[in-house]
């Protein structure tokens, strides 16, 4: 059975979707603005990094793509910008491992301890936590990224 799992996945497709928006609707001005300390870039870059964060199983390494993790956790910010081709392209690869996990998803499974998650957050979470986390998160920074847009005089995507 899949309908819990179903409605969750309308927002995590949605959330998404404001991602990839803002990477195509950003100006080469947006590209660069802070929102907060850090680069509307770097918002879209960390969003699409902790893709791993969320879903890989115990004992894998978040696949850090185009940049470090420095970079990607806001550690530090590079002089030079990572490119919109570059962000989308990492942005799908992992939207397609999130894809993946998410299909073989079951509504029997939210309950279920996620062990990676756990252990990379230091606490016990279930499989439902992990994807209700990682779509607020998503929303999170397109938050942040919608902020910038409009300071910088164009509509948000949400």
């Amino acid at each position: 059975m899949k309908e819990i799992v179903g409605e969750l996945r309308k927002n995590y497709e949605r959330g998404f979707g404001f991602l990839f928006q803002q990477v195509e609707d950003a100006s080469d001005k947006v590209w660069v603005a802070k929102a907060g300390k850090f680069a509307y870039w770097q918002h879209l870059y960390h969003a699409f990094v902790c893709v791993d964060f969320f879903i890989l199983p115990a004992g894998k390494e978040m696949d850090l793509g185009p940049s470090t993790r420095e970079v990607a956790m806001f550690a530090e910010l590079p002089g030079k910008p990572l490119s919109k081709e570059v962000i989308h392209e990492f942005g799908k690869k992992k939207k397609a491992e999130a894809d993946a996990w998410l299909n073989a998803l079951k509504d029997e499974d939210l309950p279920k301890k996620h062990e990676g998650a756990s252990l990379r957050r230091n606490m016990e979470v279930t499989v439902g936590m992990t994807l209700s986390n990682m779509i607020a998160h998503n929303f999170y920074h397109v938050g942040c990224n919608d902020t910038t847009l409009r300071e910088n005089g164009h509509p948000g995507v949400y």
